[in-house]
């Protein structure tokens, strides 16, 4: 019995362990389980919203929030690792073990490395010490640059299998790149987006690509294969969600506020005052600012918006007319709009941003005269536009020498030529041809007469004692490279139609595609009003070049046909023979700025003189800036004077950094001024001047255009004696 009882007890007690060890041992095994082991994700270390560093050294952007979110979702062990571009390319295309984020899709890349979804879309730019384009037909002349082993040259040949550039180099890395270009070795440095943001600030960023998107996504290892579902799913579901969009947005503007230090003093300043700004309520300074329809836009209009969304800064904008003069009598501390002449000192001074050539142009009416002579404006009726910068450098230029008419609208100012009324129109170029090329009564009864020889420039100023000359600087930096972030994401998913929408679309469709035949023929007319215009500009320029010295003559007809032919026999394309023989005409444009008594002198020039008369190209290029002729034009303004051996002027470039349409026209140049009689000397006889041009084999002129000079010379001679003065 006792045997029994103790029996049945251990039976119990055989149970109830056992009960007790079912119900423990997931715990127990679950508590001892040793933790993930990490797993490296490889990032890229630059400074951008992707990810970027505090000042305390924490990680922030937009991968630090996925890689978090993936590790609580799935219980893994992700840790950023950032490291060089150079080493995170060697490891990627070996394969190394790990995570790669913000690596470019391409389809050899999808069709050999494991990716995952699309996280967004990344431009593709040009980085530029000066140059700012819109096409990919300055490119195809250019030194190119892009970084070896990205997938940023790939997919820009895959987009554009005709694209071929002057020079292409691949670089280590962006560093080397920035060298490059800052030591004139090249011209653009082609690289996505996220890799320019900070660049903005030193360089002009441009965007010839606006068809090609990048999608950006993150790469794995092969032996992470499931790793990648799991990322795939949380993607989706952001996604879906609209969460992607947020964090993305977030990331940006957080970035952006990164960028921006606040001092205790501008925070006290802040929290006392409002910001006062004043800008011009009727008058156009494109690109600061111009109005457009019910609306103002520009660069000072950015800036407002970015003070006032990412700072919380109040700021009170006032629209006033006749801003130029305001502008002079107020002495405003913050002007996100100032007029100066180029010599101004202030021009350094206070200046917080770059500042933007501002030109000025007489139209007359076609038939009459062109202005030889600005002077000879004097006791001539100009009309402007009421309120405009135009009155004020007529009264300060000319005083009471003319005759100032204002007018409201430029529908009127044309009215008042037709009517005769005014024997001149003065206004902003850039803005006056906008105006123009809108207006019908244009076509065909106006022309570009001349401009006006000296020169402003505009661009945001703050007084360097302002308690926030320091911030606003700052957020003028930010704001000139803000829209690298605010690339333009295609919509995740179409959303759905249905029946009737699809009809509507239907009808939508059919009315414009009518519609459509009558724009083309609209455009047509303004393609030719254009050409006119453009043509009407550089026979201004010209007829105001040929006015100002005597000794030009056919000088610069003959130096055209000179470029056009060489370029013709260098087979290069036919759209750059154009440009080379219609602006070769332009080269010492600039001359219009050197004192007379400079360019008229009988003997030789002083060292100083001479130094003088060398910033004719740099001042002929500066009055072309602005007025859409493009690079050939104003590479052959600005290097006609440079030579093969890196001896010329004004940058010293040497050999094939010069563009070869100012190689080109630095030959016929020469040429022409051997063969013509000129103050300082006799006329050469055509053998003469081939002696010096031979002579010059290597030194002063490219070889290969020599021994084109040497076949061709008797084109040459012809030239000149078929259009001798």
């Amino acid at each position: 019995m006792n045997l029994r009882r103790l029996t049945l007890r251990f039976t119990a007690l055989r149970v109830a362990i056992l009960f007790m060890t079912t119900l423990w041992t997931p715990w127990l095994l679950a508590s001892s389980e040793p933790a993930a082991d990490a797993v490296p994700v490889w990032i890229y270390n630059a400074d951008s919203f992707e990810f970027w560093h505090t000042p305390q050294g924490e990680a922030r952007g937009f991968y630090p929030i996925l890689v978090s979110a993936l590790n609580q979702r799935f219980n893994l062990n992700l840790q950023l690792r950032p490291i060089s571009g150079s080493e995170i390319g060697q490891r990627f295309n070996t394969d190394a073990y790990g995570v790669y984020v913000g690596v470019l899709r391409t389809e050899q890349r999808a069709r050999t490395k494991l990716l995952s979804s699309r996280l967004f879309d990344n431009e593709v730019v040009a980085a530029s010490q000066t140059q700012q384009i819109s096409t990919l037909e300055p490119l195809r002349h250019a030194r190119v640059l892009f970084r070896e082993n990205d997938a940023t040259l790939a997919s820009v040949k895959q987009r554009y299998p005709d694209l071929t550039f002057r020079s292409l180099r691949e670089v280590a890395s962006s560093d080397e790149a920035f060298r490059l270009l800052s030591e004139n070795k090249a011209d653009f440095y082609i690289n996505d987006a996220s890799e320019m943001e900070n660049t903005a600030r030193y360089y002009v960023i441009s965007r010839p690509f606006p068809e090609l998107r990048i999608p950006v996504v993150m790469a794995f290892s092969p032996d992470l294969r499931p790793l990648r579902e799991q990322v795939n799913t949380l993607i989706s579901e952001w996604f879906r969600s609209g969460k992607m969009r947020h964090l993305l947005e977030e990331s940006k503007r957080d970035y952006l506020l990164s960028r921006i230090t606040l001092s205790e003093a501008e925070r006290d300043w802040l929290q006392q005052h409002h910001l006062q700004v004043w800008l011009p309520k009727n008058e156009n300074y494109a690109p600061v600012i111009w109005r457009e329809g019910q609306g103002y836009h520009g660069i000072a209009l950015n800036m407002i918006s970015d003070m006032r969304e990412l700072l919380g800064m109040k700021v009170d904008v006032q629209f006033i007319d006749d801003y130029a003069t305001a502008l002079r009598k107020q002495q405003w501390p913050v002007r996100l709009l100032n007029i100066t002449e180029s010599k101004g000192d202030n021009l350094t001074q206070g200046q917080i941003g770059p500042t933007i050539p501002w030109h000025n142009a007489y139209y007359n009416l076609i038939g009459h005269p062109f202005l030889w002579d600005e002077e000879s404006i004097r006791n001539q009726r100009i009309g402007v536009l009421t309120g405009s910068f135009a009155q004020t450098y007529l009264q300060r230029r000319f005083g009471e020498d003319v005759t100032i008419v204002n007018r409201a609208s430029v529908d009127q100012l044309i009215a008042a030529i037709e009517d005769k009324e005014i024997d001149y129109i003065l206004g902003d170029l850039s803005t006056l041809e906008s105006a123009l090329r809108g207006n019908e009564l244009f076509r065909g009864v106006l022309k570009v007469a001349g401009v006006t020889r000296s020169e402003f420039e505009i661009g945001p100023w703050v007084a360097p004692d302002h308690p926030l000359h320091n911030l606003l600087s700052q957020v003028q930096r930010l704001s000139s490279f803000r829209t690298q972030l605010e690339r333009q994401e295609k919509p995740d998913t179409l959303p759905e139609l249905t029946k009737n929408s699809w009809k509507m679309i239907s009808v939508i469709l059919l009315i414009a595609s009518l519609f459509s035949l009558g724009m083309l023929v609209m455009m047509w007319r303004h393609m030719q009003k254009n050409r006119l215009v453009n043509r009407n500009i550089v026979q201004a320029l010209e007829k105001v070049n040929r006015a100002h010295d005597d000794e030009t003559g056919s000088h610069i007809q003959r130096v055209a046909k000179y470029c056009g032919m060489m370029a013709r026999e260098l087979g290069l394309p036919r759209r750059t023979v154009h440009d080379i023989e219609h602006f070769a005409s332009l080269h010492d444009v600039g001359k219009i700025a050197v004192p007379d008594r400079i360019l008229r002198k009988q003997g030789k020039l002083t060292p100083e003189e001479f130094s003088e008369m060398k910033l004719h190209v740099l001042k002929g290029w500066r009055v072309i800036q602005g007025l859409g002729l493009g690079p050939v034009a104003e590479n052959m303004i600005h290097f006609h004077h440079e030579k093969w051996d890196g001896s010329g002027y004004p940058q010293g470039l040497r050999g094939e950094e010069i563009p070869v349409e100012a190689r080109i026209l630095a030959l016929a140049d020469v040429y022409d001024a051997l063969r013509q009689k000129r103050i300082y000397k006799p006329a050469f006889s055509h053998e003469e001047a081939c002696e010096v041009i031979l002579a010059g084999n290597g030194r002063h002129f490219d070889p290969m255009l020599v021994q084109l000079f040497r076949r061709h010379h008797l084109a040459f001679q012809a030239i000149f004696d078929s259009m001798a003065d």
